[in-house]
């Protein structure tokens, strides 16, 4: 992994709707660096949910704007 200053970001996740289809939807999380998975490059983030929080990789995330906090 290449460590970068972590900052804030949304990642794209499919939620499944009461009418049956899948709808991507953008939640928070936190880039923490940049790897490879198998040949591509991915971003290493942090995700919260139930109140824990866990790391997984993603090929696209959204930073949130120039303000950003971290």
């Amino acid at each position: 992994m290449i460590p970068v200053t972590p900052y804030l970001a949304e990642y794209s996740v499919l939620v499944a709707k009461p009418n049956g289809k899948h709808m991507p939807e953008w939640r928070s999380c936190k880039v923490l660096g940049a790897t490879t998975v198998g040949d591509e490059p991915a971003y290493v983030i942090e995700i919260y949910h139930s109140g824990t929080s866990s790391l997984t990789t993603t090929d696209e995330v959204k930073r949130l704007g120039p303000g950003n906090p971290l």
